[in-house]
């Protein structure tokens, strides 16, 4: 390293308006755990991006330049700074939608959210689809939308792109990372992964599995995959993967208020399922400014749910059969200042009762004019059968129009509004675009659900050394339910969603960061779930010393209000949680301890039981911190 990094400096030295010593220095400073210089090496290769164009074409710059807000995403990633991670990632791919790495930056940066599962495991679809021939491994738990884990609960991080090698040669890697905690819990995830020439493969295992927090809240998760990929030609990439998963678990879901009747059902309800999932997949790149994608998925699942009541001396056991198959076809164009992704699919589902049937073609237009615009002009079409009786068909047009404008080098304002319907997809995946200029499209509602949605946002930075950003937005539902008489209706809802946050680095070895989160739910029905208004205060300060030691701790004030019979109710806490860690030299990999809940807190909480569909792939209700202090620790070693 210290060889290298002298040529980066002559190279500094030698050519002061070249960015891509800026470029490597800054991932040799974020291997070398000094993220908050590597943020700004990074900033500094962007800001001289453009001074290439004597001799980079204006496609290969905005590559470049997408290339390089990847990379500021994952280093805003590593400081802790999810929501600015986020928006170099949308950035990244308004300018270059076919640029593997934008899409791998939001698949990642997205597991810190909540209800963004889709969008998640959707946009890692596209980014494997577009990715050229490499030695990253595929962790197993990268492509299931919900492992039923704690937010940043795992063996390992959702990704670990940092342990591989700036340039890709033959050669064969094991990752392997392992965890142990409070309540019985165990984890461990292995990665075998090659490569040779024109072929690639990974091999992986994932197993999770803990006691919980209250009588039959264990979880024991098993996951495995193969990956295959090869280069048949320069302009033709095929790959192929395969995907079992079995579950058992007992009652997840988080309620504000148990009675003894909910309470003894959740003592005794247990959820099992099996499944199996193949994906086929082609790249196609007939000319430098083209691409053609191509997506094929098959799905088995069974499913098998247990209902027990002592107070009633019930008992009764429902076993489900789920298969489906889905396939997509997308095309990206570039033509000067504007990009294109066309699109198309069809889904066909096989469930009890109901034999599901969704057609989908859509059309979007990134068009970056004048200079400091990107607008987002697009639309979609769906066909939805629901396959019975009860539901009804649903033919539907969904605009599309979304803004992003560097008012300033400094200061970015966004802005969308759109409408979706919700249809049925086979392992949560597609290869629609998952975002318009910053807001998430799809979310784990009802299928048939229809939603429209308006947002603005405002991101600016102040200097080198802080970031802030606001962002209000909303979204109106019509969800098509069973109401108490067994007939289908649609149930409106309301989602208004506000974010902000303020991000600091006052020190090469210091970070701090400060967000706000509120989100009101309303529905406008008898049966429905509760109106809930949350709010949450995370802050957190991070130490990030050159010897490899690392640690971040954070406190958060949490608050919900909650209808109730009687009226409105509200519980909260204030949360403190201490990680600690150390990188090991070379890119080895990691040891670290997590102590959550530091404080010992309980609490009452409202999840999205009723929110979404009550399927196995769906998100449970869980609680967004632990109820009791917990301690994990957790290893990853690559090699």
């Amino acid at each position: 390293n210290a060889v290298a990094e002298k040529q980066f400096e002559l190279a500094e030295k030698f050519d002061p308006k070249d960015p891509t010593p800026w470029l490597y220095g800054a991932i040799k400073k974020q291997t070398e755990n000094r993220p908050v210089e590597a943020l700004h090496d990074l900033q500094k290769a962007i800001q001289l991006n453009g001074n290439r164009a004597v001799y980079r074409s204006k496609l290969a710059l905005d590559e470049d330049l997408a290339a390089r807000g990847a990379a500021l995403g994952r280093i805003y990633n590593e400081l802790g700074f999810q929501p600015r991670g986020l928006v170099e990632g949308w950035k990244a791919v308004a300018e270059e939608p076919a640029d593997y790495t934008s899409h791998r930056l939001l698949s990642d940066s997205y597991s810190a959210l909540p209800r963004h599962e889709i969008a998640r495991v959707s946009e890692l679809l596209q980014a494997q689809l577009l990715q050229p021939i490499n030695i990253t491994p595929v962790q197993p738990q990268l492509a299931e939308s919900s492992l039923f884990l704690l937010s940043g609960v795992g063996p390992a991080a959702l990704s670990l792109q940092e342990f591989n090698p700036l340039f890709d040669r033959n050669r064969f890697s094991l990752l392997a990372s392992g965890l142990v905690g409070s309540n019985d819990t165990y984890s461990d995830e292995v990665v075998h992964s090659g490569l040779w020439d024109d072929f690639s493969y990974s091999l992986g295992q994932f197993h999770y599995q803990t006691r919980g927090y209250r009588k039959n809240n264990d979880i024991d998760a098993n996951v495995y995959n193969a990956f295959v990929q090869g280069r048949a030609t320069p302009w033709l990439n095929f790959q192929a993967e395969y995907r079992h998963r079995n579950t058992d678990t007992g009652d997840l879901d988080s309620l504000f208020e148990t009675d003894d009747i909910i309470r003894d059902f959740q003592a005794g309800n247990r959820t099992r399922s099996r499944s199996d999932t193949y994906r086929f997949g082609v790249h196609v790149t007939p000319t430098p400014t083209s691409h053609v994608l191509g997506s094929f998925i098959h799905y088995n699942e069974f499913l098998s749910n247990e209902l027990r009541s002592t107070l009633f001396d019930f008992d009764s056991r429902n076993d489900f059969q789920n298969s489906g198959n889905s396939g997509e076809v997308q095309y990206i164009q570039h033509v000067e200042f504007v990009k294109t992704v066309l699109g198309a699919g069809y889904y066909e589902a096989n469930r009890p009762f109901a034999n599901i049937h969704h057609g989908t073609g859509y059309l979007y237009s990134y068009v970056h004019y004048p200079e400091s615009v990107h607008w987002t002009l697009g639309v979609s079409a769906d066909g939805y059968d629901p396959g019975s009786d009860l539901a009804k068909n649903r033919r539907q047009v969904n605009p599309k129009f979304g803004v992003m404008w560097n008012i300033t080098p400094n200061t970015l304002f966004r802005a969308a509004g759109f409408r979706t319907l919700k249809r049925s997809l086979l392992a949560n995946q597609t290869l629609e675009p998952t975002q318009v200029s910053g807001f998430n499209q799809f979310y784990d509602d009802f299928d048939g659900t229809e939603a429209t949605r308006w947002g603005v946002g405002l991101d600016q930075r102040f200097g080198t050394v802080l970031l802030a950003g606001v962002e209000v937005s909303r979204r109106n539902l019509k969800s098509p339910l069973l109401n108490d008489l067994g007939q289908i209706e649609d149930q409106k809802r309301k989602e208004s969603v506000y974010r902000g946050y303020l991000l600091w680095t006052p020190h090469p070895r210091w970070a701090a960061s400060a967000e706000y989160f509120r989100e009101n739910f309303k529905t406008w029905a008898e049966f429905g779930p509760p109106d809930t208004e949350t709010q949450a205060i995370p802050l957190s300060i991070s130490y990030f010393d050159p010897i490899g030691i690392f640690g971040r701790l954070r406190t958060t004030f949490f608050r919900q209000r909650v209808e109730v019979e009687d009226g409105h109710a509200s519980d909260g806490a204030t949360f403190l949680d201490l990680n600690v860690g150390y990188r090991l030299p070379r890119r080895l990999g990691i040891v670290e301890l997590q102590f959550l809940n530091l404080l010992d807190q309980g609490y009452r909480y409202q999840g999205l039981i009723n929110r979404r569909p009550l399927q196995s792939s769906s998100v449970p209700s869980f609680m967004p911190f632990p109820p009791e202090f917990t301690v994990f620790a957790r290893f990853t070693l690559a090699l």
